[in-house]
């Protein structure tokens, strides 16, 4: 019991130190317009995915069709763009 309590509270210290001496990096100003522009296209229509495999069971398709809330919402895209790089800047 006691060498699983000291096993337990050496993985927890390094954890820690581990979250400690990483910061996250800040976005560049080219990522945050494509996060931006990302957002805008997908308030502005639905996306969609299509996908092709071939495996020993024989071909597989799948597609897939994605809406955000945004588009949902029908929120304007460009009110979606400027408030998002609103975000970002603050």
């Amino acid at each position: 019991m006691f060498n699983l309590l000291r096993t337990i509270i050496i993985f927890s210290i390094c954890f820690l130190i581990g979250c400690v001496s990483n910061p996250p990096n800040p976005l560049t100003s080219e990522q945050i317009e494509n996060i931006c522009q990302k957002k805008k296209i997908e308030a502005a229509k639905p996306t969609t995915n299509l996908s092709l495999a071939t495996g020993s069971e024989g071909p597989k398709y799948q597609i897939g069709i994605t809406m955000s809330s945004d588009y949902l919402a029908g929120r304007d895209p460009n009110d979606v763009y400027n408030q998002c790089k609103m975000s970002y800047n603050s």
